[in-house]
C-alpha cells in the first residue's frame, strides 16, 4: 500500500507540474528535411499538425522538439508538449519550447518507391527516344530523399529539385538545362513540357507514370536497378 502511495504522490507530482497554458499537440513530421531560411540558412524540418495527414499540406519546422531522434526515409506522427519559455529569450529565438511527449506511428515513406534511376520509354506520341549523338537510351535519376533530379533530355542534361512529393503528388521544379546546340529539339522540348505540367505520378510494375493536373499521361519510364 505504502508504495502504491508513493507511486500516486509521484504522478500527482508531476501533472502538478504542468503549466495550464502548456498544450499537447499531434503533429505529422516528413520523412525528409529541406532547406530554409531562419536566421540563416538551415535545413528544416517539414510537419503538419493535426490528426489527419493532408497531401501538400507540409511547412517549415525552424526549431527543435526536445527528445525526438529524426531519421530521414519514415513519416512520423507524434505528440508534442507545447509550452513557454522562461526569460530571458534571446531576440531571434522562439518564444516556445517543443518536447516530445510520444511517437505514435514511424512508417517507412511510400514516395521513396520513386528514388530509382529510369529509362524514357515514351512522352508524348514519341516512343524509346535516344541521344541523337551516341543513340543512348534517356535516363532519369530521381531521389526522393534529397527531393532532386537529374536526367538526358537528348543532347542536353537537366538537373533541379523536388518541389512537392508524396505517394502520388509530384512536382518538378524547374530545371538547369546545358546549351549545346542541337539540330532537332523535338524530344528535349517534349520532356520539358512533360517534367513542367507533372503533378502527380503512378508506380506499377517497375515503370513510372507521369501525369498532368487532369491525371493524363504525360511521360512513362521503365526502372533500370
Amino acid at each position: 500500500m505504502k508504495i502504491y502511495l508513493v507511486i500516486i504522490g509521484l504522478l500527482l507530482s508531476i501533472l502538478g507540474c504542468e503549466k495550464e497554458d502548456d498544450q499537447i499537440e499531434s503533429w505529422w513530421i516528413n520523412s525528409a528535411k529541406k532547406d530554409c531560411v531562419g536566421v540563416g540558412p538551415m535545413s528544416c524540418l517539414q510537419i503538419q499538425k493535426g490528426e489527419t495527414l493532408e497531401p501538400g499540406g507540409w511547412q517549415f519546422f525552424y526549431d527543435q522538439i526536445q527528445g525526438f531522434e529524426y531519421e530521414a526515409g519514415y513519416i512520423y506522427q507524434v505528440l508534442v508538449k507545447v509550452s513557454d519559455k522562461a526569460e530571458p529569450i534571446p531576440a531571434d529565438a522562439s518564444s516556445k519550447k517543443y518536447e516530445l511527449v510520444k511517437v505514435i506511428s514511424k512508417e517507412v515513406d511510400p514516395s521513396l518507391r520513386i528514388t530509382n534511376i529510369w529509362k524514357v520509354i515514351q512522352v508524348g506520341e514519341i516512343e524509346n527516344p535516344t541521344n541523337p549523338n551516341s543513340k543512348d537510351p534517356l535516363l532519369f535519376e530521381i531521389k526522393a530523399s534529397e527531393r532532386s533530379y537529374s536526367g538526358s533530355l537528348g543532347c542536353n542534361s537537366i538537373s533541379g529539385t523536388i518541389l512537392d512529393l508524396d505517394a502520388a503528388i509530384l512536382t518538378f521544379g524547374p530545371g538547369a538545362v546545358t546549351e549545346m546546340a542541337c539540330a532537332d529539339m523535338t524530344v528535349e522540348n517534349a520532356i520539358l513540357q512533360a517534367i513542367t505540367a507533372t503533378k502527380s505520378y503512378q508506380i506499377a510494375e517497375n515503370q513510372l507514370t507521369l501525369l498532368d493536373e487532369k491525371g493524363a499521361e504525360l511521360m512513362l519510364l521503365q526502372a533500370v536497378d
